[in-house]
């Protein structure tokens, strides 16, 4: 299926070059490491497939920037939705010669296409210096589906042959249908649906790549192409081609033999960026958050903002609406070109626990405009550690389970500073399931702001059917602050808090309470039965108010209070005490 207009034609129309002297615009000149490709060959009715995914996915999030997938169907591809077999596939399979699935190439080396060689393979190019550098990007319109694919080759030392050959693929992500097996790869399936990703959708240019030269040390070339993303690929039962979710991927490969243009000299995903016609037309590509610390609720937030319009984007207007009614207004001034992106960042307050915040652009370049991102916003509470003195030891337990070389931790500072750190542990090979106690004690100073973070590499936890694993933070006076099953997935966080004297943790009060507004501004209400005292401290460990009640519904005036992060101590009429997090703004 190929659409893309001839290089010949575009050279006469667009007066693109192969050879240019001109400054690049987008690749490096600078020498750089090789990234790598997997070609993995799939296939929905293939009972081993999910497990080559699952085994991809980890590769990739291990070398991230360094690593990309392309997921070929054809062997083992019925003609059922979602069908993706391409022309491409079906001779990238056949002249290739493959005789399994899964199997794959990392960068098109020769050597043995099991997918347990991936791992080896990639360990051994990830160190090579790659002979030439690419980048470019790709815009599209999103109302004609037209792209302009721009795609820049740096050579920084010769090649060892006159030609070499770029090839341009098209894969798409999030694909939903059956995949025999699907529920081995948990983290594709939900609901017996199977969410196929990295799919190979359309080669832009020939199948093996075109020829391009001079392939020597300082040689730029630069190549455009125009070409129309059709709305459904496949023939009978073809899937629509979203455009939210394409992946533009090029490569140049070394040869030409055997017909096979192989191997590759690097590979970098292009970046991709929907325009529009409009004149005025900003857009929230992604939002990402970051804690100033885990004892405030203020955060940092970074927007990547598009400018999809054809005038450069000058100023911006935002609320940012949280699910409990507060609004918080932004104002941007500055430069963003037409089809450019620019980072915007700014700080903003955010109640304790999950909340949905919607990003709202109400206004650009003067003019009013309506386009909004919603993002989950997770604020921890805080967990207190209890200590004998202004100095005191904690015991962190890991109790591993078979696979301990996927388990890492830290105990990070306000500073993201590492206070203490372990694993990774030993495997246990040939053990069914196994497990191992570690334990540390670490040296805590009082009125410390500290986040506990476990890491599983492959995303199983430390649990279940290789061992019964969990991990606990226990305070200077022995109690259980932390007591974590090992069904964490990749990751599992707790933000704590420590402070002179016993905070009573293993008292934990079975009353709940509703506290409320958080943040607050002028008055904070709590609701609860069985309320003997309310005690509030400022995080340096300070009472700055203590209130002896008897009520169910207990209303405190904090005007006088100044903005930031206090801790709320609950005591109920058995003297449990329950430890909260609150915010007051100003």
């Amino acid at each position: 299926m190929k659409k893309t207009t001839s290089f010949l034609t575009l050279f006469l129309i667009f007066g693109c070059k192969l050879f240019s002297q001109d400054a690049p615009q987008y690749v490096t000149t600078n020498p750089s490491l090789k990234n790598m490709l997997i070609e993995e060959f799939t296939g929905r009715n293939c009972h081993a497939c999910p497990e080559g995914h699952m085994l991809a996915n980890r590769l990739m999030r291990e070398n991230p920037g360094r690593l990309f997938l392309i997921n070929i169907h054809e062997a083992l591809a019925p003609d059922s939705y979602p069908n993706f077999k391409t022309q491409d596939g079906k001779t990238l399979t056949n002249t290739i010669g493959i005789g399994y699935v899964p199997s794959g190439l990392v960068n098109r080396e020769p050597g043995d296409m099991s997918i347990g060689w991936w791992e080896g393979n990639i360990y051994e190019l990830s160190d090579d210096v790659a002979v030439c550098n690419i980048a470019g990007n790709v815009i599209v319109d999103e109302v004609t589906r037209n792209a302009k694919i721009t795609v820049e080759i740096f050579y920084t030392s010769d090649s060892d042959f006159n030609l070499n050959y770029l090839t341009i693929a098209m894969t798409q992500d999030s694909v939903w249908g059956s995949q025999n097996y699907g529920e081995s790869n948990p983290e594709q399936y939900v609901d017996g649906n199977y969410c196929h990703m990295h799919t190979l959708r359309d080669i832009i240019t020939p199948t093996w790549g075109e020829a391009i030269s001079p392939t020597k040390a300082g040689t730029l070339i630069r190549k455009t192409y125009n070409y129309e993303i059709p709305k459904i690929i496949g023939d009978p039962n073809g899937v629509k081609v979203n455009l939210d979710h394409l992946h533009f991927i090029a490569f140049v490969s070394d040869n030409m033999d055997y017909g096979i243009s192989f191997p590759l000299q690097n590979v970098a995903q292009l970046p991709y960026l929907l325009g529009t016609q409009e004149a005025v037309f900003p857009y929230i590509d992604k939002i990402e958050q970051r804690n100033e610390s885990v004892c405030s609720s203020n955060k940092t937030f970074t927007l990547n903002m598009m400018n999809r319009g054809l005038d450069e984007l000058t100023s911006i207007k935002m609320q940012m609406e949280i699910d409990n009614g507060d609004v918080f207004e932004y104002e941007w001034s500055g430069k963003i070109a037409s089809y450019e992106t620019e980072k915007i960042e700014f700080d903003m307050e955010v109640p304790v626990e999950e909340h949905k915040i919607d990003f709202k652009i109400v206004e650009a370049n003067g003019v009013t405009f309506s386009s909004s991102k919603s993002l989950i916003s997770t604020n921890d509470d805080l967990d207190m550690l209890s200590l004998k003195g202004k100095t005191d030891e904690i015991t962190i337990e890991i109790m591993q389970d078979r696979n301990g070389h996927e388990t890492t931790w830290q105990l990070l500072d306000d500073n993201d500073n590492i206070v203490a750190s372990g694993g990774p542990y030993e495997y246990y090979f040939g053990q069914v399931s196994a497990t191992e106690l570690h334990t540390v004690t670490v040296d805590v100073s009082a009125e410390q702001c500290l986040k506990f973070v476990i890491n599983d590499m492959v995303g199983n936890g430390i649990c279940c059917d290789v061992g019964d694993g969990y991990y606990r933070i226990i305070d200077g006076y022995g109690n259980v602050v932390i007591d974590g099953d090992g069904d964490f997935g990749y990751q599992a966080s707790h933000n704590l808090y420590s402070r002179e004297g016993n905070a009573v943790q293993e008292m934990k009060s079975e009353e709940s309470y509703n506290i409320y507004p958080n943040p607050a501004k002028e008055t904070l209400t709590i609701e609860g039965k069985s309320m003997k005292q309310i005690v509030i401290y400022n995080t340096t460990g300070q009472i700055v108010k203590k209130i002896d009640c008897n009520e169910d519904v207990i209303n405190i005036n904090i005007e006088e209070f100044t903005a930031g992060i206090y801790l709320l101590n609950i005591t109920d009429e058995k003297g449990h005490i329950v430890t909260k997090k609150i915010s007051i703004t100003k």
